[in-house]
């Protein structure tokens, strides 16, 4: 994809991030959606969000309303003119051989199995402790918790003091011969043995997003070797996701330094440019794209001091603004041969009393299905992490008397617009009210403000009783910090 690529990298000025969707308007061709990570949206101009398609002529914009609104996803389809096409040779892409998701039970076993190849780090243990969670709530799951997700000791900062990162294909000669030591297939031949159940076989990895095949030749060798593996999109904190049955089905990968981009505000009349920046040092450089003689021709250059700079070339102004990239991506393998595809789970962060029991033990699975059985209130928010932290630090604010009143439990979305997937879990959890409480600078965001209303409406449509939690946005931006600081929360009936 990297021709097609880095034409549209020229064509919006900026980069792009690849994601799992696919255009389903390309019935026999992997189109898919990449995301606007720096480059600017056509139709809002903003620099994150959005997504075009790989073709170019397609976009889904998350701000910007018309008549094709897209439930499913909370935006805008937009048709593109010819100027934004780009050339789609199908042959250079790979259709991988995918699976269908899982069963919850096996994504669980299997996640916990990741879990004790990658154990949390000091580093980002550290930084959970620094959010609010001590070890004890770290601990509260047990084998389903947090943990650090890298490739090699280098990308972890580790030093050769430390053990090894885990290997999963190790590859060994005996007799001459090459072989390998595959761990995932040794821990469902060992589950198998154990249990004597034909469930755990050497398949049973099929279908766990982040497991794909892995294939290689030996150099020299007509041997060829395959096996399941596991990756993250990026190295970092792997922030855990729960369903109703307090099941581990999910992942983000948390990066530790979020990449920075640089999005044009006001272009240079005449010319496109293209402005690259450090995420490490805020380093910049201008650069004139394009087709003209001018192209490739440096034209400014220096130190972002701060997030929106003023710029000049031959006495005529432009400018920039620095931009974050993104801080979470979902362990996914929806486009690795032998991955898996799937929704995108919602967090169920129970109360520490309900959080603690494990759905593999009968007794504890049974408390939590009764649980779910009695009628009761949530509260809903955004991000997985700011739920389980919301979630630890209720009972510590609250009395039981305002708890049954409020909720005891957090459901939270991993972004604004997909608050429609609240309904499902809401009804199966046997919910009657709610309380809302999502980042207090929804007063100043216009569509997060928007997606808000949205979700109170669709609330109130399907007969919950909704009151809206309000603190000061001043001294804490999410309801965590909120309750990690031990600010007065306040309470506002929805008539």
């Amino acid at each position: 994809m990297t021709n097609t690529y880095e034409t549209l990298v020229q064509k919006f000025g900026g980069n792009l991030r690849e994601t799992n969707m696919q255009d389903t308007d390309y019935k026999d061709k992997k189109v898919y959606w990449l995301e606007f990570n720096g480059a600017s949206c056509p139709i809002c101009g903003h620099s994150n969000w959005c997504m075009v398609n790989v073709t170019g002529t397609k976009v889904i914009c998350q701000r910007v309303a018309n008549d094709h609104k897209l439930p499913n996803l909370g935006g805008y389809l937009y048709k593109l003119d010819d100027s934004y096409r780009v050339n789609f040779d199908e042959k250079n892409y790979r259709v991988a051989n995918t699976f269908k998701k899982a069963p919850d039970s096996i994504l669980d076993l299997l996640y916990r199995s990741v879990l004790l190849a990658y154990p949390l780090l000091d580093k980002h243990r550290t930084a959970l402790h620094n959010r609010g969670l001590d070890d004890e709530m770290l601990n509260l799951h047990k084998d389903r918790g947090f943990g650090s997700f890298y490739t090699t000791r280098k990308e972890a900062n580790l030093d050769d003091s430390v053990a090894p990162l885990f290997s999963q294909m190790q590859l060994g000669k005996a007799n001459g011969e090459y072989t390998i030591n595959n761990i995932w297939q040794n821990v469902l031949d060992n589950l198998q043995k154990q249990t004597n159940d034909s469930k755990y076989n050497k398949d049973l990895w099929q279908g766990v997003p982040g497991f794909s095949m892995k294939s290689f030749s030996i150099p020299n060798s007509t041997q060829v070797f395959s096996g399941p593996v596991f990756k993250a999109p990026v190295g970092g904190l792997l922030v855990p996701y729960y369903n109703i049955l307090n099941e581990l089905v999910g992942f983000q990968s948390r990066v530790d330094n979020v990449s920075l981009w640089a999005k044009v505000t006001k272009p240079l009349p005449g010319a496109n440019i293209q402005v690259m920046i450090d995420s490490k040092t805020r380093e910049y450089t201008v650069t004139i794209i394009g087709r003209k003689h001018t192209a490739g021709v440096k034209i400014a250059s220096g130190i972002a001091s701060s997030n929106i700079v003023d710029l000049s070339y031959g006495g005529v102004p432009y400018q920039f603004e620095v931009v974050e990239g993104g801080k979470y991506f979902w362990v996914s393998s929806s486009k690795d041969e032998g991955g898996a595809t799937g929704k995108m789970p919602i967090q169920v962060a129970y109360n520490p009393f309900i959080a603690k029991l494990d759905p593999t033990h009968p007794d504890d699975r049974k408390k939590i299905k009764d649980y779910i059985a009695k009628p009761k209130s949530v509260w809903l928010t955004e991000g997985g992490l700011k739920g389980f932290i919301t979630s630890a630090y209720l009972a510590k604010t609250f009395s039981d008397t305002k708890l049954d009143e409020v909720g005891r439990d957090v459901l939270a979305v991993a972004g604004v617009n997909s608050y429609r997937h609240f309904l499902p879990i809401l009804k199966k959890l046997n919910v009657t009210t709610v309380t809302t409480a999502y980042d207090m600078d929804f007063q100043s965001n216009e569509q997060v403000k928007a997606n808000y209303k949205n979700l109170i409406s669709m609330l109130r449509e399907n007969g919950f009783k909704v009151r809206i939690a309000n603190w000061d946005g001043d001294k804490a931006k999410g309801i965590d910090d909120a309750l990690v600081q031990k600010l007065e929360i306040n309470f506002v009936e929805v008539n």
